[in-house]
């Protein structure tokens, strides 16, 4: 069986997300979490048929974590489906159509606020010989059942800080798969975190080489660049991650700190702050830099107004008392 899967870019999302919760008749309930470690995922399954179905079938789209199912949901006449409140990251969606699983995709960790999968199946006649291919991480790569055993292996080997045995079996799945641009990432994280950082550099020039906008592979290649100290490279490769993936906090945050060592402070704002929409509670640190930038550049008001907002999401930080004075002291009321 083909099967072939769209996710769409992360900026156009929210429209497309709208357009699948109007199409379910389920909206968005209001301080729903889609950020920080959970997500929604929604989507639309459209089956390729070579006549008029006579009866529509039921089909089920399941989101397994762990080993369990953590959430699941029927499509609608339509075709569209979403399941809520999901795990961001090592997930696996499962497809069934008449009880029958037609397509299963798997990834380590998705970017997006609420990613939009849509899939779309050959039926009847090439599923019952399916055997689904594996799709990995948020821009899809489609592997045989072998490889997938094999890359499933490796990322338990790095999981697990197996290091020789985790590059041995990255090496074994490139040997036979050189154009998985998502095993060559992982394996220059293995090689980064190894410190390694030659090995990790060729591993991610390798999966951008792949896949240009990859924005993993861009987005570790920068925190390469980032700890060599070399932020004329970092800033280049970082910018890209930012365009491939616009709602990835920390390619901003990255991005930001980097215009700063350059001395692009103006820039360097830009994106930090970009990061802290992005992600409020998770980089509320970010304001304890930025009231460091303001205090340096005698703007000591928006200085307080960063430290401010700062004790609202962190009221037990332990530095709390001088916060506060240095608020009461420079507040503009």
């Amino acid at each position: 069986m083909v099967l072939y899967l769209a996710l769409i870019s992360a900026g156009t999302a929210a429209g497309q997300d709208d357009e699948t919760r109007q199409a379910t008749g389920l909206p968005r309930l209001i301080g729903e979490n889609t950020r920080g470690d959970r997500m929604n995922i929604s989507g639309r399954i459209t089956l390729n048929t070579p006549e008029k179905l006579k009866r529509l079938p039921i089909i089920t789209i399941t989101a397994n974590y762990a080993g369990k199912v953590a959430e699941r949901a029927f499509t609608n006449d339509t075709g569209y489906y979403l399941l809520r409140n999901v795990p961001r990251q090592d997930v696996t969606l499962v497809v069934e159509v008449d009880g029958m699983e037609v397509a299963r995709q798997m990834f380590v960790t998705s970017p997006l606020s609420s990613p939009r999968y849509d899939f779309s199946i050959p039926w009847p006649a090439a599923a019952a010989a399916a055997k689904p291919g594996v799709i990995s991480a948020d821009q899809l790569f489609v592997r045989t059942g072998k490889n997938e055993e094999l890359y499933l292996k490796a990322v338990a080997a790095a999981k697990a800080k197996e290091t020789a045995k985790a590059i041995d079996l990255f090496s074994q799945l490139l040997a036979a798969e050189p154009n998985d641009f998502v095993a060559w990432t992982e394996l220059g994280t293995v090689y980064f975190k190894d410190n390694s950082l030659d090995n990790a550099e060729g591993s991610y020039f390798k999966a951008i080489e792949l896949k240009k906008d990859y924005a993993v592979a861009l987005l570790n290649l920068g925190k390469l660049y980032v700890s060599r100290k070399q932020f004329d490279n970092a800033i280049l490769v970082l910018s890209n991650a930012a365009k491939s993936s616009p709602d990835s906090s920390d390619a901003q945050y990255y991005l930001g700190e980097s215009y700063l060592q350059v001395k692009k402070g103006t820039l360097a704002v830009v994106h930090l702050n970009e990061a802290l929409r992005l992600a409020p509670v998770e980089k509320a640190e970010i304001h304890l830099r930025l009231a460091t930038l303001y205090d340096a550049a005698k703007m000591k008001n928006k200085a307080a107004e960063e430290y401010k907002m700062f004790l609202g999401k962190r009221p037990d930080h332990p530095e709390k008392s001088k916060l506060e004075k240095y608020i009461a002291e420079n507040s503009a009321n």
